[in-house]
């Protein structure tokens, strides 16, 4: 057994597995928080200036102003730009949204949107998960007469954007504070249509998982109802995405693994105004000609994907303790998912940029818990700007800054990592195991519970795609490796292996299969 993997309980019994895990982690009555519901939602208006938002924008439908949604081209971003027009739309609103384009604007509102704005003479900006930064761009709004409403999440700093109103749950006493941006708009559209909103809380779910926002509290109510409502949607675009997904009762992994993808891919590759189109259709033709569009820009975002990946391995300097990798190669749109493959497979904090005539730009991921944003902060002066959490963050620096940054970046990050602790919920005896138990983990959120699978006897391997690596176990078990060859290698000449991993079923032609999902292996035996 490898030495950082830790039992919570060698005690396990398989036949009853979501109890026991929810009951190892403190929670008595699983099936309570399974049962969050409308009861369950705050009261919308105990969040900062939210009355004061609801009245200015009574009175812009009533004169008839012309209102701007400004949104963000991730999912949670998409799906909050979606409800606040679609609940803005059926109050009779002269309401239009835009969502900035990662590659020409970036994130978030910017000085030259702003004059755009302007000239294009909107009266009210509304902006959705995002907006909390935008000093400069409050100020222009303010000076031309332009009310700006910012809704959002993200952490903010001592002194807020001089806009008219802001919501955010760090702002009031509201009970629950970790919402994801979706999460507020749809708190937006309880204030402004009551119980109607909840129409649309399939579509906030989508945000709030994909956001990964703790499930708990009212996140939890919100992903509750919203994916009791996703098996029945009444929207034409999202139910015609399950149906291509051949999905019957979506799950909080469907959304993580297959959903949200998707949606992401409109934004990495493209427009994320794709996504909110796929969202608006009003009939399931116009949904299938960009259901299309969509799922060519995924494939060809899995391709491009896989490439960089391969392409930034061989850029890698094993001898250093942090990874930073650069080629004019790199997709803006896909640095980021590289970035955090690259974290997650040698255990180290990643940088990634992609090379310009004049600038390199990109994503870090950390490891352990790294604060990469108070290491940004004091690499401020090599920057032109930066942004994002403690484990995700972005950048830019100009070319000739690129080794004073690289050095402070490497003297930044400690040398020597503890190795990170990976927790296995228990020992399984993946033959004896019973497939309901596995369905039960998803069905219930506990689908990324890891596991210690041992003495597993090897009837035959198999290297997918150049990149996957595929173990035949005994009584039609499989075990996947995900973009790791090394274990095909590494089996050559073993017999048994003990797995550490997660469970999943794999359904082919309606046949269950048991599936192991790897996240690492000890070798008992060999032949």
């Amino acid at each position: 057994m490898m030495e950082n993997w830790k039992v919570k309980n060698k005690e396990l019994n398989q036949k009853n597995l979501v109890e026991q895990i929810y009951l190892q982690r403190g929670i008595n009555n699983y099936i309570e928080l399974f049962n969050l519901g409308v009861s369950d939602l705050h009261d919308p208006f105990k969040m900062h200036d939210m009355q004061k938002v609801v009245d200015r924008l009574k009175k812009a439908i009533d004169l008839e102003e012309k209102i701007l949604v400004y949104g963000d081209y991730d999912v949670d971003g998409i799906t909050a730009t979606y409800i606040m027009y679609k609940t803005l739309q059926d109050l009779g609103a002269l309401v239009y949204y835009q969502i900035p384009s990662r590659f020409d604007n970036g994130y978030g509102l910017s000085e030259e949107k702003a004059l755009e704005i302007i000239n294009d003479d909107f009266e009210v900006v509304i902006t959705v998960d995002n907006g909390i930064k935008s000093h400069l761009e409050a100020d222009l709004f303010l000076k031309n007469q332009v009310d700006l409403i910012i809704t959002d999440h993200h952490e903010r700093e001592v002194n807020l954007p001089k806009a008219f109103a802001i919501v955010h749950t760090e702002l009031s006493d509201y009970p629950f504070k970790p919402l994801a941006g979706v999460g507020v708009a749809f708190k937006l559209s309880q204030a402004l249509i009551g119980e109607k909103a909840l129409e649309l809380v399939d579509i906030a779910s989508l945000g709030t998982i994909a956001d990964m926002m703790p499930l708990i509290d009212e996140n939890r109510a919100i992903v509750n109802l919203g994916l009791s409502r996703l098996a029945k949607t009444k929207n034409i675009g999202l139910k015609k995405l399950i149906q291509f997904l051949n999905l019957t009762l979506p799950s909080i992994s469907d959304v993580q693994f297959k959903i949200a993808p998707r949606l992401n891919a409109c934004g990495r590759m493209e427009s994320a105004h794709l996504a909110v189109e796929l969202l608006l259709s009003e009939s399931e033709r116009e949904a299938n000609q960009i259901l299309k569009k969509i799922e060519d820009l995924n494939n060809t975002r899995k391709k491009i994907t896989s490439y960089l990946h391969e392409l930034s391995n061989s850029k890698i300097d094993k001898t250093s303790h942090a990874n930073i990798v650069s080629s004019k190669e790199m997709h803006e749109g896909i640095i980021g998912i590289v970035a955090s493959k690259i974290a997650n497979q040698t255990n180290k904090v990643t940088v990634v940029l992609k090379e310009t005539k004049t600038t390199f730009k990109g994503s870090i991921r950390s490891y352990q818990n790294f604060d990469l944003i108070e290491a940004l902060k004091k690499l401020s002066p090599y920057l032109i700007k930066f942004g994002g959490h403690q484990n995700a963050a972005g950048l830019e620096m100009k070319k000739e800054n690129y080794e004073a940054f690289k050095k402070g970046f490497l003297d930044l990050v400690p040398k020597n990592f503890t190795k990170k602790d990976m927790h296995a919920e228990g020992y399984i005896d993946i033959y004896n195991l019973d497939i309901q138990e596995i369905i039960n983990l998803d069905q219930y959120d506990l689908k990324d519970s890891l596991f210690i699978f041992e003495n597993c006897e090897i009837k035959n391997r198999y290297l997918l795609s150049d990149s996957h690596s595929k173990i035949v176990l005994s009584n039609n078990v499989e075990a996947i490796a995900f973009n790791n060859k090394k274990l095909f290698f590494d089996t050559a000449l073993a017999s048994k292996i003990t797995f550490l991993g997660r469970l999943d079923v794999n359904f082919y032609r309606n046949f269950p299969k048991k599936i192991i999902l790897i996240d690492d292996y000890f070798i008992i035996e060999s032949k």
